[in-house]
């Protein structure tokens, strides 16, 4: 099954993705421990610059710059795919099916209605979380390889390398086999073709990446 349009969008894709894990990773077990030295961990500041700022250099920007030069070999054009669906009565059940799940599960697990008001300030972070990710994963990786005869293959292939990106984090915060034994990690593959088939549904980035922000957000205050 060809997997992309040609060969120039699909070494960018490679490229993109293997740096950005390079990079990434690095930040992760080398940058972030000389940031904590200047910048109290879990601040609002901390957010802000390792999210706020770094993130969406490392990802957003290039994902972005990308997106633009591969324009006319994306599966969804950039001026398609920046645009807010017309109709917000078909995209606005989803936010609120995704909002009853979060709730109804956070009921169930702590018997009753639970707010962790300590990741008030965490969900700063989610505010860019969405954007980078999205941008990254969705915008330009899973646009690039789609073609309307491999799109379960694309969205698979998307899960997978969106899982990955999360080893890094699992490994610097010590829950790495954790989430294998729990089988933890089948969230984070469920997610992505969430996000996904949001974007195909809907043709547009902006509902995953409102999508994606709630759930962290949700998750972060109720669990």
């Amino acid at each position: 099954m060809k997997v992309f349009k040609n060969q120039k969008i699909g070494t960018a894709c490679i490229l993109f993705y293997v740096i950005l894990y390079l990079v990434w990773s690095l930040k992760a077990f080398i940058l972030n421990p000389v940031l904590s030295q200047v910048i109290e961990k879990d601040s609002a500041l901390w957010y802000l610059v390792s999210d706020g700022i770094i993130k969406n250099l490392c990802w957003t920007l290039p994902a972005v710059l990308l997106i633009r030069k591969f324009d006319d070999d994306l599966f969804i054009r950039k001026q398609e795919l920046f645009q807010f669906p017309k109709e917000w009565k078909e995209y606005l059940p989803v936010f609120g099916y995704e909002i009853v799940y979060c709730i109804l599960y956070s009921v169930i697990s702590h018997h009753g209605f639970y707010f962790n008001s300590d990741g008030l300030t965490e969900c700063l972070a989610y505010v860019f979380v969405g954007i980078t990710e999205e941008f990254v994963f969705r915008a330009f990786l899973l646009n690039a390889t789609l073609t309307e005869q491999n799109q379960k293959f694309a969205v698979g292939i998307n899960a997978v390398l969106f899982l990955c990106i999360h080893f890094p984090s699992w490994i610097i915060h010590g829950n790495f086999i954790a989430n294998f034994a729990s089988f933890g990690f089948i969230s984070i593959i469920l997610l992505s073709i969430f996000f996904s088939w949001s974007m195909l549904k809907f043709r547009s980035i902006w509902i995953p990446v409102g999508l994606h922000m709630l759930w962290d957000v949700l998750v972060t205050l109720l669990n």
